[in-house]
């Protein structure tokens, strides 16, 4: 690796470095902003009732049975965009379906108990929804002012580290083309015990198989075409052999991609 390389890349992983923290910085913000929502859930929906308790989340509420998963009812708090903000305007709640038949001589208390806890629950929410969207939307205020700042601090980071990818990938272009037009060109060395040869899309209809190795002869004004003299391997063992193919205006795109494909055999 150059020595040029090696500097821009350290500068790149720097910068995503430096954007992680800044990202792991957000995620905190936006889990503070979802504790208080929770909490004030909490403060005014009641976490229990007889059989049933309430599990909370930051901008919901399901109450179940203690040793049952399934909610009997859900509160949701919803929001919507207004201009670059979000305004919180209303509290819905459902309930799951339910039909009973009463039967003579079996205990159907159940049956009320179940219809006074989601009358009870209905009414607590109707009497706090106006509390609840006043300080979800306070929280929302707040929160979302911190996390532009927090995203406002990424923008010039990120501007720097794609001109900075930009210039790597030139870089890596000029060597690569460098490599390609040495005497050698681009060797395919298997591993141990593997005769495998790669393919090479030369052309949108042309394909090589079994290539030892393609070497440049020449390349457009553009940069972007180049002229390969490809040796690929016709036959197999003692009568193999090495058949070399000029091939004119080959995409240096194409080129890029047989080598990022088999990178870890070619020297």
């Amino acid at each position: 690796m150059s020595k040029r390389l090696e500097i821009l890349e350290n500068k790149y992983d720097l910068l995503s470095d430096e954007m992680v923290g800044i990202e792991t910085r957000y995620e905190n913000i936006r889990n503070r902003e979802k504790r208080e929502k929770r909490n004030v859930l909490k403060k005014y929906i009641s976490g229990s009732f007889g059989k049933l308790k309430a599990i909370f989340h930051d901008s919901s509420v399901k109450i179940v049975y203690s040793d049952e998963s399934y909610s009997l009812l859900d509160m949701y708090v919803y929001d919507s965009w207004k201009g670059d903000s979000r305004i919180y305007n209303r509290i819905d709640y459902s309930t799951s379906s339910f039909r009973t038949e009463f039967k003579e001589g079996t205990d159907m208390s159940w049956v009320e108990e179940r219809f006074t806890a989601l009358a009870f629950y209905a009414a607590e929410i109707d009497d706090n929804k106006d509390k609840i969207l006043d300080e979800f939307n306070l929280i929302e205020e707040k929160y979302f002012k911190l996390s532009t700042a927090i995203h406002e601090l990424k923008k010039p980071l990120r501007k720097e580290r794609g001109e900075i990818s930009e210039k790597i990938d030139r870089l890596k272009d000029e060597i690569l083309m460098d490599q390609l037009f040495s005497k050698d060109g681009l060797m395919v060395e298997p591993e141990k015990d593997d005769n495998y040869l790669p393919r090479f899309q030369v052309k949108f209809d042309w394909e090589l198989s079994s290539v030892k190795s393609i070497r440049g002869v020449k390349k457009s004004a553009s940069g972007k075409s180049v002229d390969l003299q490809v040796s690929v391997r016709r036959g197999y063992g003692d009568t193999s052999s090495l058949e070399v193919i000029d091939v004119d205006r080959v995409r240096f795109d194409n080129v890029r991609s047989f080598i990022r494909r088999n990178k870890n055999v070619i020297v």
